[in-house]
C-alpha cells in the first residue's frame, strides 16, 4: 500500500465508522444486518491497531503511527454501544455477528465492559504519547485482556 493511501486511510477511518454507527442508530430501525458492516470494520481495525501498537512496543515503527492507532483504539471502543444497540434483533442472523442474544440480557455489565474497555485503551493512549516501550507493552497486555473478557462474556 502507498504511503499516501495510507495517510488517507487514517484520515477517513473515524468518519467512515461514524457514519456506519450513525446511519444504524440514525434510521430509526434497527436491523441485525446494518450492524454488520459496522461491527465487523471496528473489530478489524482495533485488531490491526493493537498490532501496530504492539510492532512499536517491541521497537518497529513510528510514533505517530502507534500514537493514530492508539487513537483510534480509543474512539471505537467508545463507539461500541452504537454498534451493539438494544433491539437490533441479533437473533435474527445468528452466528454472523459473533454476540449472543443474551447480551441484553444484562445490559449493564456490558456496558461496564465497555466503559473498561475505554479506561484501558486511555490508558494505552497515554502510554503511546509517553513513549516508553515497556509500559506501552505492559498496558498493551492489559488492554488485549479487556478485550477478551468482553468476548468471552459477550461473545459465541
Amino acid at each position: 500500500m502507498s504511503q499516501k493511501a495510507k495517510r488517507i486511510g487514517r484520515s477517513t477511518w473515524p468518519a467512515l465508522v461514524l457514519v456506519l454507527a450513525a446511519s444504524v442508530v440514525g434510521s430509526g430501525v434497527l436491523h441485525a444486518e446494518s450492524i454488520i458492516p459496522t461491527l465487523h470494520a471496528t473489530m478489524r481495525t482495533m485488531r490491526a491497531s493493537l498490532a501496530q501498537i504492539g510492532e512499536f512496543a517491541k521497537g518497529n515503527g513510528e510514533p505517530a503511527a502507534a500514537l493514530d492507532a492508539a487513537t483510534k483504539i480509543v474512539t471505537l471502543a467508545k463507539s461500541i454501544p452504537a454498534i451493539f444497540p438494544p433491539g437490533s434483533e441479533l437473533t435474527e442472523l445468528p452466528g454472523k455477528t459473533g454476540a449472543p442474544p443474551t447480551t441484553w440480557n444484562d445490559v449493564d455489565r456490558f456496558l461496564d465492559a465497555q466503559k473498561h474497555l475505554v479506561i484501558e485503551t486511555s490508558k494505552l493512549l497515554a502510554a503511546v504519547n509517553g513513549g516508553n516501550q515497556e509500559a506501552i507493552g505492559q498496558q498493551l497486555a492489559t488492554t488485549r485482556k479487556a478485550c477478551s473478557a468482553c468476548h468471552e462474556q459477550f461473545r459465541d
